[in-house]
């Protein structure tokens, strides 16, 4: 499944949206940024080990990245098929 990375909203979340217009909160709290955008293929920088400024880097990718396709990580594709399948019903 393509989902398209969307963001950063007024409060700096991230989402990944899906064809029908739905979306997925990638980013809810400022300490998900690494990891979100771990999922996509970010690394942290050499030699920073400040969590702050690996926080930063990652939003700057994340924010680089907007509007990108990506390949769905499996949790989000489950979550996208759980909701078409409850819109079905």
């Amino acid at each position: 499944m393509i989902v398209t990375l969307a963001g950063p909203d007024d409060l700096g979340g991230f989402f990944l949206d899906d064809e029908n217009g739905n979306s997925f909160p990638l980013v809810e709290r400022h300490e998900d940024h690494p990891k979100a955008a771990a999922l996509f293929g970010w690394t942290a920088p050499e030699g920073i080990t400040d969590g702050e400024e690996i926080t930063n880097d990652a939003i700057d990718w994340l924010t680089e990245h907007a509007g990108e396709d990506f390949e769905a990580p499996k949790h989000v594709a489950e979550f996208f098929e759980k909701l078409e399948a409850e819109n079905e019903e």
